[in-house]
C-alpha cells in the first residue's frame, strides 16, 4: 500500500474488488491513500466502520462516507476513493447474478414510487448491521473465509437489510443494481464474451434472434448490439490505462482484422484514436 496521495492499483488479495472467489474483504488504511476501485464484479457494498471515506464517481463531485455509514458503488460507476485519516473498511463484493434467491423482494423495491434518480446514496449502518459486520470481522481475522461462507454471510447480509430498513430507503440505497431479470442478466455477464456477436449469443441462450434481442432491451435498456459494444470498449479502455500491453497487442486480442479497424473502433467509441488515449493517460500518470 502506498501512501503520501500516491494513487494506487493494488493487484494482491487486499485489492479493492480483485475478482477473487471471497466476496468479503476487511481493509485497514492510513490516511492520504487514493485508490482505484477497479472491480470485475458488478457492485460492491463499502462498509466504513472507522474513519470517512470521499469516492469520486467519474470525476463527479466527492461523497463523503462517515464512520458507520454503508454505500453501493457498481461497477458502470467507478471511481477513486481517497482516505484523509486511518479507516476501516469492509466490502461486500458480488455479481449480480448470485441475488437470484432476493429476486422477489428486489421486485418488490423497483415498485416502489420516489425518486430513483441515480443519484448517489448512503444509509447509517444500524446496531444490528454494526454486530454482525463486527462478528464477521473476528470470523474473517481468525480465518474462516471459504467461498461457501462468504456466500452465507452475503445473504444473510441482504436478509438483514430487507428487515431492518424501509423499503423505500433501500430502493434508493439499491437503485445500481436492481433489475427485473437477474437469471438472464446473469447469464449474459457469463457468455458474453464467449461469442463473437448477437447471433451467436442469442443462439447460446437458445432464443431466435429476434426473441433475444426483445428480452434483452427489457433487461439492459439497450440493444445487445450497442451494449457488447460498450462492454468491449470499457475493456479496450481498461488495457490502454493499465500500460501493460501494446496497443497492436490490444488490437489482436480483441480480434480486429487490423490495427486502422482498432483505430476506427476507438475514434467511434471514444472521440479519439488509440493513440490519443494512450498519450493522455501517460501524462497524467506522470504528473501525479
Amino acid at each position: 500500500m502506498k501512501t503520501n496521495q500516491e494513487e494506487v492499483m493494488l493487484e494482491h488479495p487486499t485489492t479493492l474488488g480483485e475478482k477473487i472467489p471471497n466476496s468479503w474483504q476487511s481493509l485497514h488504511f492510513s490516511k492520504n491513500c487514493t485508490l482505484e476501485n477497479n472491480t470485475s464484479y458488478d457492485a460492491t457494498i463499502f462498509f466504513v466502520i472507522k474513519g470517512s471515506i470521499y469516492f469520486s464517481i467519474e470525476n463527479a463531485e466527492n461523497h463523503r462516507i462517515g464512520a458507520q455509514e454503508m454505500c453501493v458503488i457498481s461497477s458502470e460507476n467507478s471511481g477513486k476513493m481517497k482516505v484523509e485519516e486511518n479507516t476501516h473498511i469492509m466490502m461486500c463484493s458480488f455479481q449480480i447474478e448470485s441475488l437470484v434467491s432476493e429476486q422477489n423482494a428486489i421486485n418488490e423495491l423497483m415498485n416502489q414510487e420516489g425518486d430513483q434518480s441515480g443519484r448517489f446514496e448512503k444509509l447509517p449502518i444500524k446496531e444490528r448491521i454494526g454486530g454482525y459486520l463486527g462478528e464477521l470481522d473476528l470470523c474473517l481475522q481468525e480465518g474462516l473465509d471459504s467461498a461457501y461462507f462468504q456466500e452465507i454471510k452475503r445473504r444473510e447480509l441482504f436478509l438483514l437489510l430487507f428487515f431492518y430498513y424501509s423499503k423505500q430507503s433501500l430502493a434508493k440505497f439499491l437503485q445500481g443494481i436492481l433489475f427485473e431479470d437477474i437469471q438472464f442478466r446473469g447469464f449474459i455477464m457469463k457468455n458474453y464474451q464467449r461469442v463473437k456477436n448477437v447471433q451467436d449469443l442469442a443462439v447460446l441462450a437458445n432464443y431466435s434472434t429476434s426473441g433475444f434481442i426483445k428480452r434483452f432491451h427489457r433487461c439492459f435498456n439497450e440493444s445487445p448490439y450497442k451494449w457488447m459494444q460498450r462492454q468491449k470498449a470499457s475493456q479496450i479502455l481498461f488495457d490502454i490505462k493499465g500500460g501493460t500491453k501494446s496497443l497492436q497487442e490490444i488490437a489482436t486480442l480483441y480480434n480486429f482484422s487490423s490495427y486502422q479497424h482498432f483505430a476506427n473502433f476507438c475514434k467511434v467509441q471514444f472521440g479519439f484514436p488509440p493513440t490519443r488515449i494512450l498519450d493522455k493517460y501517460v501524462v497524467n500518470e506522470s504528473s501525479n
